[in-house]
């Protein structure tokens, strides 16, 4: 682990040392606004070049998004949230849509989940040849307080699983 995250893990520890009495009395807006956020020197990931058309597509949202009756919807009563993720298949349809995510207004969703993933838009694109192709999985994130065990261990295995479908463009939609 490098100083950065050392660091970041300690000032993690204090804060939910400090906070947990504030967000078992369901005071959360006011514990998150005291998160202590990593703070990044330079960007994480790199330009997108070349032709859409030529590159294949996944989505990523951490609207909290999961397969009803199919999987389990995702922990949100913790302060340290829940690093583990959902696929999504290309096909998905709206009924077939949970949402367990507490931090936001779920009703344009309800509605309409290309809100948060815009798969339906994506297939269309897919359908005119603006993008080379969508990928047959997409994944779903909530809300992730503690990101050590997103970064040590969902982050890389999405990786792997985004490297066998040859997905070459990733498109993040945080809530």
């Amino acid at each position: 682990m490098d100083s950065g995250m050392a660091d970041w893990k300690d000032r993690y520890k204090k804060w939910v040392e400090e906070s947990m009495d504030d967000w078992r009395a369901g005071k959360r807006k006011q514990v998150l606004e005291n998160y202590p956020f990593m703070v990044f020197e330079d960007t994480p990931w790199a330009p997108f070049s070349g032709k859409a058309s030529d590159h294949t597509f996944a989505l990523i949202t951490s609207g909290g998004l999961y397969m009803q009756g199919k999987q389990d919807p995702f922990e949100t009563e913790s302060i340290h949230g829940d690093p583990s993720f959902r696929e999504i298949p290309k096909g998905v349809k709206q009924k077939e849509i949970g949402i367990a995510h507490p931090f936001y207004d779920h009703c344009f969703v309800e509605k309409d989940i290309n809100c948060i993933l815009p798969i339906n838009h994506f297939i269309e694109l897919e359908k005119e040849g603006v993008i080379g192709r969508l990928a047959k999985t997409h994944y779903s994130f909530t809300y992730v307080n503690n990101i050590i065990p997103l970064v040590e261990q969902a982050a890389p295995e999405i990786i792997k699983r985004l490297k066998h479908e040859a997905v070459d463009a990733l498109f993040l939609v945080p809530v």
